[in-house]
């Protein structure tokens, strides 16, 4: 999530929350208000009925905690992205760097493949075993997978930098980065 879209969920929570608290406090302000008033006073005018300001206030909190909540956790998310990526940039570097003295090429590929879930996984092996491209649809059709389930494991394996998303036609061709293909078929 980019940091537009964040400042606004933040913004949205923040307005909720001052909008909850207004409204609670004149709950409060107008039941002592009622509570005080003799009933020579009961003319006075109300302008929202108390049982729907009742109703608006953990409305209101509810919609506050829900934007809050969403907010910290795709905060957390990227944050551990963040990390996968750069252990993940770590051996890759570390690799490319190493003379390889009688490593098998799958030592490489199983070390990237640990830091990837199973839908993220299942794209990269359908690419290193096509050496080549993968269309999205043919990705959808594997077992397991579903349209949205490869569509946000390829999303996320762009946004890693592992893979190339093209168009082609009404799908997708998948393509491995160059570097990703360096480290995978060495």
């Amino acid at each position: 999530m980019d940091v537009k879209n964040r400042k606004w969920l933040l913004l949205i929570s923040v307005m909720a929350t001052a909008m909850f608290l207004f409204v609670f406090f004149l709950n409060i302000s107008e039941i002592r208000d009622y509570e005080s008033s003799s009933p020579l006073n009961a003319h006075q005018p109300v302008r929202i009925p108390i049982f729907y300001r009742l109703l608006l206030s953990p409305a209101l909190l509810m919609i506050a905690a829900i934007f809050i909540t969403y907010y910290l956790i795709t905060r957390r998310l990227e944050e551990k992205l963040e990390k996968n990526m750069k252990i993940i940039s770590r051996i890759v570097s570390k690799n490319n760097q190493t003379p390889k003295k009688e490593k098998k090429e799958t030592d490489s590929r199983d070390i990237v493949l640990k830091f990837l879930n199973p839908g993220e996984r299942k794209v990269l092996e359908m690419l290193i075993e096509r050496k080549d491209a993968v269309l999205q649809s043919e990705i959808s059709r594997m077992d397991g997978m579903t349209k949205l389930k490869t569509h946000r494991a390829v999303r996320d394996l762009e946004r890693k930098g592992i893979i190339k998303i093209e168009s082609f036609g009404k799908t997708n061709r998948i393509v491995l980065s160059k570097d990703i293909r360096e480290v995978m078929f060495k």
